[in-house]
């Protein structure tokens, strides 16, 4: 049903990011969301989700990623700030 978290919802953009914050090594969406379910709790997945869809887009930009902004940089092993 609607709000329920059955998963987590793995974009691009949720892959790449949680690449990059070393919480998944796959690339493949099944094996990403089964790497994420076993660190995020299951009350988080659908906001999760929407906070990293959200963060790709405004901030973690694929080819620009804006690291001297991002509130993560202290903790993200790939900042390039």
């Amino acid at each position: 049903g609607y709000g329920l978290a059955e998963g987590i919802v793995v974009d691009t953009h949720v892959g790449r990011i949680s690449r990059l914050l070393g919480l998944t090594g796959e690339k493949d969406p099944v094996k990403i969301e089964r790497d994420l379910m076993k660190v995020i709790p299951k009350k988080d997945w659908i906001d999760w989700s929407h906070l990293l869809i959200y963060h790709g887009r405004a901030l973690c930009v694929a080819r620009r990623p804006k690291c001297s902004e991002c509130f993560l940089s202290q903790l993200c092993p790939s900042c390039r700030s």
